[in-house]
């Protein structure tokens, strides 16, 4: 990792978040006001048209009423013509500016034309006009139409008692659709305000929004190799909060991968420093006598063989965070404790004795829960003389049940976490007879080159990682290791893991019968 984190290059303003919040808020304020009137047109444009249309059918409803009553007691003639009929009608009729009336008498072709204005002043109804709503009067099989865009017709034939008339109703509606126009432009005008508006709103509001990142940002450009321990604030909304915990969760992932790394160097840099300089000491004062040189070599090898062993130690806690560190299988409790019963009778002389054992399958991996506990077993022997006892213990935990029976030890023991309990463990453990653990040691004995029992009985001093890989093995297991002096004397060493069963096995059919048949050729 370098020294520093290099500063993160300037935005471009047409690739700045802000800048595309607010084009995306004011592109879809765009759309909505869009949508907006054009519903609003089309709802017009139908409004008017109904209108219109109701406007049309009562006019010939009022004519068809009209004429077929057929009585008109103003008139002298007790049996009026239909052309009569057709001026009493009109005549009743105050037309607005934009309704223009024409009624035929079918039968001599007389026609009769109402209207605000004359035809030459009428700008609504133009003589050209005028003269196509009058034959439609005459000759067109048609009831309805429009003409010139805008003029919308209706005809209707009514069988008076005095003969077969028609009448034509012509309402012009371009003042409404003007109006309606007239709208739609207004609304045209407040869109286009209102998008300026939100487009204004949308940069203060993106510029507050963004506000908690600019902080994180600031704060993570602060943040580097050196100093690893900072964190970016987390406040603001939701989202930005979460941002935020998983920005520092991965710096303290990137804290934790560094303070790993420079623990590694920095071990291997002290632990080996040592065996190398003896080695060269050694090589630049190689005496010329062949028994110097046997001595001088043999002091050698032995460093070498040590260096060699802290290089394997420190692979192995450097590979613990690894997932493949840890490859499980279905193992038998009571086999296992046998194997390393096997394996530790051939490390020392001293009186092994494997207490009752638990049995059952668990899925762990055995061969590390065999390194971790012939560790344990090497300590012992270094810290023993021989003849002396040395137990090896397995028991399975129920919930509930405390971890260790009481009386066990004689001194204090580290707290166990509190969801230990609540589940079903399995505890390995190993005591000896030796000077015990100096007090308060019984937790910084797993620490990397700690060795709290100061000179071992073999005159040689350990590397101090043997308890550390153990406690990383316990906890790649989802448990713990722990350490306390046990009653009546020595140093009892455990390890407390979940016992986790394997999955039954699948039986197919055929295994079935077959054990039935077994059964009953028995019987």
């Amino acid at each position: 990792m370098s020294a520093s984190i290099r500063k993160a290059a300037p935005v471009r303003w047409w690739h700045s978040a802000r800048l595309r919040i607010t084009l995306g808020i004011t592109l879809v304020t765009a759309a909505v006001f869009g949508a907006m009137m054009v519903f609003t047109f089309q709802l017009l444009n139908l409004s008017t048209d109904r209108v219109m249309d109701s406007r049309l059918q009562r006019e010939t409803a009022d004519f068809s009423t009209f004429m077929t009553a057929g009585i008109l007691p103003a008139f002298e003639s007790e049996d009026p013509t239909v052309e009569q009929l057709i001026r009493a009608y009109l005549a009743q009729q105050y037309p607005s500016s934009e309704l223009l009336l024409v009624g035929t008498a079918s039968e001599s072709g007389t026609q009769f034309t109402l209207s605000r204005f004359g035809p030459d002043e009428d700008t609504l109804f133009p003589p050209a006009i005028r003269s196509e709503v009058q034959l439609i009067g005459l000759d067109s099989p048609e009831s309805s139409g429009i003409l010139d865009g805008s003029i919308r017709w209706r005809k209707t034939a009514v069988e008076s008692p005095a003969g077969m008339a028609n009448i034509v109703v012509a309402v012009n509606d371009r003042g409404t659709h003007e109006e309606t126009r007239r709208v739609v432009f207004y609304m045209r005008w407040a869109s286009a305000g209102g998008m300026v508006v939100s487009a204004l709103l949308a940069w203060l509001i993106a510029g507050r929004m963004l506000v908690p990142v600019r902080r994180i940002r600031e704060a993570a450009e602060t943040i580097s190799a050196a100093d690893l321990s900072r964190r970016v604030p987390a406040d603001g909304p939701d989202e930005i909060v979460s941002l935020a915990d998983t920005v520092n969760a991965m710096l303290e992932r990137v804290e934790d991968a560094y303070r790993t790394q420079r623990e590694f160097l920095d071990d291997a840099g002290h632990e080996l420093r040592t065996p190398l300089t003896v080695v060269q000491g050694n090589l630049d004062l190689m005496p010329d006598d062949p028994e110097g040189r046997a001595e001088a070599t043999r002091l050698m090898q032995d460093e070498l063989s040590r260096m060699t062993r802290i290089v394997e130690d420190l692979l192995t806690l450097a590979r613990a965070d690894r997932p493949d560190f840890l490859r499980t299988v279905p193992t038998d409790i009571a086999e296992l404790i046998l194997d390393i019963e096997a394996k530790v009778e051939v490390i020392a002389d001293r009186d092994w004795r494997v207490l009752p054992y638990a049995e059952g399958l668990a899925r762990l991996d055995k061969q590390r829960i065999t390194q971790a506990l012939i560790q344990f077993c090497s300590n012992a022997v270094r810290f023993t003389s021989p003849g002396d006892t040395i137990e090896i213990g397995c028991r399975i935990i129920e919930p509930g049940d405390a971890t260790l029976p009481d009386g066990f030890s004689a001194g204090p023991v580290a707290t166990p976490p509190n969801r230990e309990a609540y589940r079903r463990r399995l505890l390995w453990w190993v005591r000896d007879h030796g000077p015990g653990i100096p007090p308060g040691e019984e937790e910084s004995i797993f620490q990397r080159f700690h060795t709290a029992r100061g000179q071992l009985r073999d005159g040689r001093g350990g590397t101090g990682l043997g308890l550390a890989i153990v406690s990383t093995i316990a906890k790649a297991h989802g448990g713990r290791a722990f350490a306390f002096n046990a009653k009546g004397g020595g140093a009892a060493f455990c390890i407390v893991i979940p016992l986790i069963a394997p999955p039954p096995e699948k039986r197919s059919p055929g295994d079935a019968e077959n054990d039935a048949v077994t059964s009953t050729s028995t019987q």
